[in-house]
C-alpha cells in the first residue's frame, strides 16, 4: 500500500532527489509531493518543466522489490495514471515505456530510480501530471494538461488522492491483468520506428518491458532502456 505517509513541500529541486537523500528516514509507501520543482527530470535526464499548479510526487518502495521486475512498477504506475485521468473523463494512451499522452500530447510521465543488484534496496517512482498549467511555451504542440482538456481548474490534492486509490486497488490484482490494460492503452504497437538506422515495426511489448521489433529481414528483442520513441509526440 502507498500513501499512509504523505509529505508536501512548497518547493524542492526534485522529489526523487529528496527521497534518495532521506530514504533511511522514510517508510515504504511514503509519498513526497512538491508544489514546484526547480530541477525536475524525466527519462534520459530530460528536463521536466515543473511549474506550480501541477502534481509532482515520488513514491518510495522498500519491500519485495527486484531488478528483474522493475518494469512492473512502470506498468503499475502508468495504468494508475490512465485510471486517474478517467475520473476526469480524459481518455489517455501510454507511449512506451512510461509517458501518458492525450491526442498525441504528453500529460504525464514516470521516472523510476533504484539502488541495488538483483534484490533492490529501494525503488523510487517519480510521477508528474500536468493539471492546471495552460501555457507550455515551446512545448505547446507536445504537452497538455487536465485544465486544457476539461476547461476547468482541478485541485492538485484531489488528483493525488485518486491516484493513490487507483494504485492501491491495482495491488489487489495480478500482474497479468494489469499488463493487459497497459497493452490495451499502448500507442506504439504496430507503429514504425527507426532503430540503429533501420526501419522496424513494433510487434509487441513483453511483460518485462522487452520490445519486439521486426522488419523484412530480422526480428529483434530490445530492452526499453535502449530505445527512444520521441517521434510519437
Amino acid at each position: 500500500m502507498i500513501g499512509k505517509s504523505i509529505k508536501i513541500f512548497e518547493e524542492l529541486n526534485s522529489t526523487n532527489s529528496f527521497v534518495k537523500m532521506n530514504v533511511s528516514n522514510l517508510d515504504s509507501g511514503s509519498i513526497i509531493v512538491a508544489r514546484k520543482q526547480t530541477e525536475g527530470r524525466g527519462r534520459r535526464d530530460n528536463k521536466w518543466v515543473s511549474e506550480e499548479g501541477n502534481l509532482y510526487f515520488s513514491v518510495l518502495l522498500k519491500t519485495d522489490i527486484y531488478r528483474d521486475r522493475i518494469f512492473r512498477h512502470i506498468v503499475q504506475s502508468s495504468v494508475s495514471i490512465i485510471k486517474t485521468l478517467n475520473h476526469f473523463n480524459i481518455q489517455a494512451q501510454i507511449k512506451y515505456p512510461n509517458d501518458c499522452l492525450v491526442e498525441g500530447k504528453k500529460i504525464s510521465g514516470v521516472l523510476i530510480e533504484s539502488l541495488g543488484s538483483s534484490k533492490l534496496d529501494f525503488v523510487i517512482i517519480g510521477i508528474g501530471i500536468n493539471i492546471n498549467q495552460i501555457n507550455f511555451n515551446d512545448l505547446k504542440d507536445k504537452a497538455t494538461s487536465i485544465k486544457k482538456l476539461i476547461k476547468s481548474n482541478v485541485e492538485v490534492e484531489s488528483v493525488l488522492k485518486v491516484f493513490i486509490n487507483e494504485y492501491n486497488e491495482l495491488l489487489k490484482r495480478n500482474y497479468e491483468e494489469i499488463f493487459g490494460e497497459y497493452l490495451k492503452h499502448s500507442v506504439v504497437i504496430n507503429k514504425h520506428i527507426i532503430y540503429k538506422d533501420e526501419e522496424y515495426k513494433i510487434i509487441n511489448v513483453e511483460q518485462d518491458g522487452t520490445i519486439i521489433i521486426r522488419n523484412k529481414l530480422i526480428e529483434q528483442r530490445v530492452a526499453y532502456s535502449e530505445i527512444s520513441l520521441k517521434e510519437f509526440y
